[in-house]
């Protein structure tokens, strides 16, 4: 019983924890997109801002922890559903390591292209579309987690097809993958080109082992729900 109620209070807390977390990456993402729209209409970037931070280990295991921190929202159902969160932890790390620790993925490309730094180039094409257009699919990443576990946490003990379950089946999965993409977007790096295909590739699976899960678990009403409802993109309407 006590095991049980402590339990209880570190989901809480956890949840909260996580909510808080997403409330951050949001008001970050928008404070980033809004100083990268002053700089351009203010006469572009200057040096200064065309440089990449390096060495800021605190900003690189901050951000890990901010984007890391989902997962909490995301029910862990089967024993194997780790294995994709695992892949989204390691685009995290190389991500944010790359971000604000070592480029490694710009000397890398300075070197092959014989060129004395891509640095400037990067920046110019992160501020000028990176930034605001990885940033709008990140946000749209984040919504879907939201959305999926508030009607999870409003329906614990029953098949959710109410709120964004009404059109997608997979919304939180489909989340992390639009959160990794935005990144992708925002920061492209080669270990993030690599590590994104396995990430949709497992999170694709984990999707198809959930939903035999899932009309194990609630038989005829979840195989009615997935007959008429897509995992990932909503269907296109007739006529359009």
């Amino acid at each position: 019983m006590i095991a049980n109620a402590q339990g209880g209070r570190f989901t809480k807390v956890l949840t909260f924890v996580a909510l808080t977390g997403s409330a951050l990456a949001v008001t970050f993402l928008f404070v980033g997109v809004g100083h990268s729209l002053f700089l351009l209409t203010t006469g572009g970037p200057d040096r200064d801002s065309l440089t990449i931070t390096r060495s800021q280990w605190g900003l690189v295991a901050g951000s890990i922890a901010l984007f890391l921190v989902f997962l909490a929202l995301v029910p862990v159902r089967l024993h194997g559903d780790w294995r994709a969160h695992g892949i989204y932890v390691a685009f995290v790390v190389s991500l944010f390591t790359e971000m604000f620790g070592f480029p490694l993925s710009v000397y890398f490309l300075s070197s092959v292209f014989g060129l004395n730094l891509l640095e400037r180039q990067f920046m110019q094409y992160m501020y000028a579309f990176g930034m605001p257009l990885g940033s709008l699919v990140t946000f749209v990443g984040i919504l879907l987690i939201i959305l999926g576990w508030r009607e999870i946490h409003r329906w614990p003990d029953r098949l959710a097809t109410r709120g964004v379950y009404r059109y997608l089946r997979h919304p939180q999965y489909l989340g992390l993958a639009l959160i990794a993409a935005g990144w992708l977007v925002h920061w492209p790096t080669l270990p993030g080109l690599l590590i994104f295909p396995a990430l949709v590739l497992l999170y694709h699976r984990q999707s198809v082992r959930e939903d035999r899960y899932l009309e194990g678990k609630f038989g005829q009403e979840y195989a009615a729900y997935a007959a008429r409802t897509p995992g990932f993109f909503p269907p296109k309407k007739h006529g359009s």
